[in-house]
């Protein structure tokens, strides 16, 4: 009766969190060390990532691949890595070795990705409520944001701009955990609070 008394419902979330958790986990011998890259655990990495991803990028220009030849050669790149990836991670690492604190950074991992999965899901609604019940604004809106973005992309090398988004990208997880992203984020409120804030005489 006891246990009983202790028993509580599966939420949805747990759900999704039990069923990303076994999707990725041959791979999570890459992904624990690979999130201490992105999220800045030594000085160094900010530095790493972008010299890496400006090598990519630097060999890219230099060989100037057409968008076909690029597109197959990253797919070749990722049906090969899904291949071979689990296979060396399961040689060089045993799950023996699995401890109860790298499953609980591997399970916050996870839990972040969900919530970013979240995200996107309520950004979409959203969209889809503001189509709904206001078509005009939804209209103008999306109009206006699409017209930002290719007028700023006239303004750049589409490759300069792509290089610019992935590193933008890369570095996000590690803005977040060392509280410069939200940094940002408060001071832009701020400025536009500011501007709003009638002007006393």
């Amino acid at each position: 009766m006891a246990a009983e008394g202790n028993w509580k419902p599966v939420s949805e979330e747990d759900e999704e969190l039990v069923t990303l958790k076994c999707n990725l986990q041959k791979y999570r011998d890459l992904i624990l060390p690979l999130s201490k890259v992105l999220e800045w655990e030594q000085k160094h990495y900010p530095a790493v990532l972008v010299g890496v991803i400006t090598f990519l990028f630097a060999l890219i220009w230099y060989l100037e691949p057409s968008v076909l030849t690029s597109i197959c050669m990253i797919g070749i790149i990722l049906s090969v890595a899904d291949y071979a990836v689990p296979t060396v991670l399961s040689h060089l690492f045993s799950s023996a070795e699995w401890t109860t604190v790298q499953e609980s950074q591997y399970e916050e991992i996870c839990r972040r990705l969900l919530h970013g999965k979240r995200h996107a899901v309520d950004t979409k609604k959203w969209l889809l409520d503001l189509k709904a019940n206001k078509p005009k604004m939804y209209l103008v809106t999306m109009m206006g944001v699409f017209a930002l973005i290719a007028w700023f992309g006239s303004l750049i090398d589409n490759l300069c701009l792509t290089y610019l988004i992935v590193v933008v990208l890369s570095l996000l997880p590690g803005l977040r955990k060392h509280g410069v992203l939200q940094l940002a984020v408060d001071r832009v409120k701020n400025l536009i609070a500011g501007l709003h804030k009638p002007k006393t005489s």
